[in-house]
């Protein structure tokens, strides 16, 4: 006759914890989310750029590894991208961080930081409206503070403008997962 054993249900497993030290390799430690909509009560609150040079928005997010050998995926979505009636242009995106408190600089392993160079891209002189998602993973050897930030500009030097968040309902989110290696 087989041996059967007592197979517990999970309510009656009580007291267990768990250290991030002893999760497995490719386990999520933490979680870090931002979310900024467009007239967060302060009217509206998109952020415009008419310069081809890469400007902070406002969409950003901190996380501060619990392993200096982690890796961080980065998660961002950007509604209400919009470019003002300028035939040839389009918005530039890029990731940028700052760590320890220095400096925001570009991250490495994206050209310039730059996620895209061409999102929203029309040849004529057709206003546009879109929607933008992307991902990174980056490593960053440290346990200081981490800030993840978004930065934009037109693709063009031309006249006019581009938004993030153009209209009320626009909103932009920024994740940062840590992975523990």
């Amino acid at each position: 006759m087989p041996i059967q054993r007592a197979r517990p249900k999970f309510t009656d497993v009580k007291n267990v914890s768990v250290t991030a030290a002893q999760l497995p390799a490719g386990s999520v430690v933490q979680i870090q989310n931002f979310t900024k909509y467009n007239g967060d009560g302060v009217g509206s609150s998109y952020t415009s750029v008419s310069s081809t040079t890469l400007a902070a928005s406002e969409v950003a997010v901190t996380i501060t590894p619990v392993f200096s050998s982690s890796k961080i995926l980065i998660h961002v979505g950007i509604e209400g991208l919009y470019n003002e009636a300028t035939g040839g242009n389009a918005h530039k995106i890029a990731l940028y961080k700052s760590v320890g408190g220095g400096s925001f600089s570009a991250v490495s392993g994206l050209n310039g930081g730059q996620f895209t160079r061409h999102q929203g891209y029309y040849g004529d002189a057709q206003a546009a409206l879109h929607g933008w998602s992307g991902s990174f993973v980056d490593s960053p050897s440290t346990t200081s503070t981490i800030i993840y930030k978004i930065y934009h500009a037109r693709l063009h030097s031309s006249s006019g403008y581009s938004r993030i968040m153009a209209n009320a309902d626009d909103s932009a989110r920024i994740q940062a997962i840590e992975i523990k290696q």
